[in-house]
């Protein structure tokens, strides 16, 4: 798997295990605090990580990490 890294340690989004339904929106809303319309958006990929607050953003990433690393 190639990994397209945008700054320092940030992954493109596409790249995120997370997002390729391996959770439900349901498991991602209430991992990360965000609304299960949201997490079903960014699944869906009509959203980006990038329109999520900072918080929510870090949250996923680090959802990410220690579910997929």
């Amino acid at each position: 798997m190639i990994r397209i890294f945008l700054k320092t340690g940030d992954i493109m989004e596409t790249d995120l295990n997370i997002l390729k339904g391996n959770l439900t929106a349901y498991q991602i809303s209430e991992a990360i605090g965000i609304p299960i319309e949201q997490a079903h958006d960014l699944l869906e990929q009509r959203i980006t990580i990038d329109s999520l607050d900072p918080v929510s953003q870090k949250n996923l990433k680090e959802l990410e990490k220690v579910l997929f690393d």
